[in-house]
């Protein structure tokens, strides 16, 4: 017997299959939202929960809040922190399910009642994937093309690791306020772990530091502008959230108390910081580190830095500026 739901919500470019991409979908399936706003909602929970906030040690170890936030890697927003904020930002009950002999009668529960549900695997990157029906005991999958490394087939039952079912609509439990509060909680965070300053201490163009980028060897100085390249290209998503205040993702940013805060953040601040990384980000691909002068990057790169650094200060004093004025 073949069961399939008529799901025609894209999935967002800016990531793969995501537990964020996924939830975006199928939050926009539930609320018959048009295919168009898949950004809008995709910025907007991402950096409402926190996650487009999020920085990183110069050695990759993950933060307390990447862990929270997320289980695999950086991008999936799979953790409970995230998914409790989520589903209550988004006004939805939830139930999550990670016993094997439970999944099949609970995902063809949810499709015969017309539920897509998104179902964890236990695959290494992008593990989430939406089901949209069954055909025997093969689930169906909608078109992943839009995103990112669209994953090739539906998962099997033996693949599935967790089961996350939409519950019924309910009053939001969490509003911009619990929002901002959590970005500033983020950001925080990332200021006092000195996580910029991790970096700072590889790109150090003093001869004094002991372990100075200006006296290290063309292959280390290499390793660690393509560190940062990594780097950059995750805090690229400050796009995402500077798209979130610039554009009133969400109607309470319309308050025209707001107005000058958030041209800061879609301006000088985050708009800027796009910039930064996407500079970096090329310079990781141009220099010749057999040059000389490659010596000198270093001072550059603490500068690009200490500028993205500040614009962070800055983007978090205007978000605090927001949460005192709502009370």
């Amino acid at each position: 017997m073949k069961k399939e739901i008529a799901f025609n919500v894209p999935f967002n470019g800016f990531a793969g299959a995501t537990f964020l991409n996924c939830f975006t979908s199928v939050y926009m399936f539930f609320e018959n939202l048009p295919a168009e706003q898949n950004e809008k909602y995709f910025f907007l929970f991402g950096t409402m929960c926190g996650h487009t906030s999020l920085r990183f040690r110069y050695g990759g170890e993950p933060t307390e809040y990447e862990k929270k936030l997320c289980v695999r890697d950086f991008y999936d927003c799979g953790g409970d922190y995230a998914m409790e904020f989520l589903f209550g930002f988004a006004g939805y009950d939830y139930g999550q399910m990670i016993n094997p002999a439970d999944f099949r009668a609970e995902i063809f529960s949810a499709i015969d009642a017309g539920r897509p549900v998104i179902v964890g695997t236990k695959a290494e990157a992008d593990q989430y994937r939406v089901v949209t029906g069954y055909d025997g005991d093969k689930l169906i999958s909608p078109n992943y093309a839009n995103a990112q490394r669209p994953p090739e087939n539906p998962p099997s039952f033996d693949e599935i690791e967790v089961l996350y079912v939409f519950g019924g609509k309910t009053t939001p439990r969490f509003g911009l306020s619990d929002g901002l509060k959590r970005i500033a909680e983020v950001m925080e965070y990332n200021i006092n772990e000195n996580l910029w300053g991790t970096y700072l201490d590889k790109f150090s163009s003093h001869h004094a530091t002991s372990d100075s980028f200006i006296d290290a060897g063309a292959d280390e100085k290499k390793t660690r502008i393509q560190r940062l390249q990594k780097s950059m290209w995750d805090v690229m998503n400050t796009h995402n959230f500077c798209e979130v205040f610039r554009n009133c993702h969400h109607d309470g940013l319309r308050d025209p108390a707001f107005d000058e805060l958030r041209k800061k953040i879609g301006g000088p601040y985050y708009g800027y910081t796009h910039d930064l990384s996407a500079a970096l980000i090329t310079l990781a691909d141009q220099a010749d580190f057999s040059h000389y002068y490659a010596c000198f990057y270093g001072e550059m790169i603490e500068l690009t830095l200490s500028q993205i650094a500040k614009n962070d200060a800055g983007v978090l004093e205007a978000v605090k500026e927001m949460i005192r004025l709502l009370g």
